[in-house]
């Protein structure tokens, strides 16, 4: 997709020194520069085609990647009752309950069953190594090196139980090979006492000397099963994720803690809920970004289209579409181009609706009620407050969805307010009002990007029906059944 070179065009503020007639400009003066606001002045940090969603966790979070974090107690070795499963995040350790690791995600629940290598090596496993057995004293002397696991150096000794098994027939045998050894060496001494007496040098006495003492020593086979004491049931380490949201979610996990969302870290826990394969989490994020969607629209747009939220991207897609000259360059390149492209286009056919309903003749177009005494006075009446509220729609720069829908559809903010002699004179012209707006924009029609109550002429009469003010949003899918119309017109 190539990128717009052209750049953003920002609507200024109309009123000035030198324009005293902006109070009644007409919708023409505005509309160029209201058309291109959402478009791209260059490429963005990342097209939407290429990102991928590991890549939320850096570029939605505002935390510092060294800030420490206080730790709670619960996920320390210092608990009363600590966890047994070491987890590593950057340069934090957290002690975790397998249990509640083991229920609370998919992905510890396959990580903490099986003969994985952060779980260590099973149980079972011995080896067979040679220590020095005396057979005198029956001391052991083992290697602190021997009792090690192999493949892993940084075991510590302390944490091992070592159970030395000996063969006992083995060491029988032995035991009387060497009495005898003895004895021959008692035979041998008195025989190199009366030849030293007789001053005849023995030959070969100093090897026999060593041969004594090298049999002396024997070896013995031990048997050394290695049972953790002390030691972790599992060691985990997260390379991709940050301590400070790892800790926000143990807490959310923790059935006697509470997690606070809030926009720093809603995009990170957000991005661990996915990997992690933890659907609560993921309603507790999104049911905060649908509330608290108005406050930070564009942010919350990011993150629906990262993770394709139809709902998020359509509720977020209202306030940007709302308030389009508020955005800056740098927040709309955070978006992607297709959503850039959609925001463009339902912009631009706001725009040209709103200026063909100026040209809607409402006096020539209203019929009064059956029961109004004067229809012409009310039809005049009811074009001039009309008219008052189109300019006032333009009053202080492009035309926003809100101000339209308040203005143009409930006759609001204009004053004085319309009064019409009869009631039944008054509801009739609001009816009237509002069908027009609705026609006009489309509201209830199926696959126009619009929603609102169903099309009539007393349609205004239900409250639960009426469109809501921000009626204008984008959708993150094409609307299938707008597909199925134009493919068959095509046809």
């Amino acid at each position: 997709m190539t990128t717009n070179p052209s750049h953003i065009l920002i609507a200024r503020h109309s009123r000035g020194l030198n324009n005293p007639a902006a109070a009644l400009s007409s919708p023409t003066e505005t509309h160029a520069a209201a058309s291109g606001i959402f478009r791209s002045s260059g490429s963005p940090p990342w097209l939407f085609e290429d990102c991928e969603v590991d890549d939320i966790d850096s570029e939605l979070s505002t935390e510092e990647d060294d800030e420490a974090i206080d730790i709670n107690e619960t996920f320390t070795k210092n608990c009363r009752l600590p966890g047994t499963v070491k987890i590593v995040v950057e340069t934090t350790t957290f002690w975790a309950h397998k249990e509640i690791l083991f229920f609370a995600s998919p992905f510890f629940e396959a990580a903490l069953s099986g003969n994985w290598s952060e779980t260590g090596r099973p149980l079972s496993m011995s080896s067979v190594v040679t220590v020095s057995h005396n057979p005198t004293n029956h001391v052991t002397q083992i290697s602190p090196d021997a009792c090690l696991p192999s493949g892993n150096p940084d075991t510590d000794p302390e944490d091992l139980e070592v159970l030395v098994e000996f063969d006992s027939s083995r060491l029988e045998s032995e035991s009387r090979d060497q009495i005898s050894h003895l004895s021959k060496s008692k035979e041998r001494g008195d025989t190199l006492a009366k030849l030293q007496a007789t001053g005849q040098s023995p030959v070969g006495s100093s090897e026999s000397r060593a041969s004594v003492s090298s049999k002396r020593s024997t070896a013995a086979q031990a048997v050394i099963q290695r049972h953790p004491k002390y030691g972790p049931d599992a060691v985990i380490v997260l390379k991709e994720e940050k301590a400070s949201t790892f800790h926000d979610f143990l807490k959310f996990i923790y059935p006697q803690m509470e997690c606070t969302i809030t926009w720093n870290n809603v995009g990170s826990l957000m991005n661990i809920s996915h990997k992690l394969s933890v659907p609560s989490l993921q309603n507790e994020c999104l049911t905060f970004l649908l509330t608290h969607a108005a406050g930070k629209p564009i942010k919350a747009m990011r993150i629906a289209e990262l993770f394709e939220e139809e709902e998020l991207y359509r509720e977020s897609s209202r306030f940007v579409l709302d308030n389009p000259g508020g955005w800056t360059e740098h927040e709309l390149n955070t978006l992607s181009q297709e959503t850039l492209l959609k925001l463009e286009k339902r912009r631009n056919w706001f725009l040209e609706r709103v200026l063909k309903l100026g040209l809607t003749m409402v006096a020539k177009e209203y019929q009064c009620c059956p029961t109004c005494p004067d229809p012409a006075v009310c039809a005049r009446l009811l074009e001039e407050k009309w008219r008052q509220a189109y300019h006032a729609v333009f009053r202080f720069g492009p035309p926003q969805p809100s101000m339209v829908f308040r203005y143009l559809r409930m006759l609001e903010g204009v004053s004085p307010a319309l009064a019409l002699t009869h009631t039944a004179c008054q509801a009739s012209a609001k009816a009237f009002i509002a069908t027009l707006f609705d026609r006009m924009f489309s509201l209830g029609i199926r696959g126009s990007g619009i929603d609102g109550a169903p099309l009539g002429r007393i349609a205004v009469s239900s409250t639960a029906a009426t469109p809501r003010r921000h009626f204008l949003y984008c959708t993150l899918k094409p609307d299938s059944g707008h597909k199925a119309r134009k493919s068959k017109d095509q046809t």
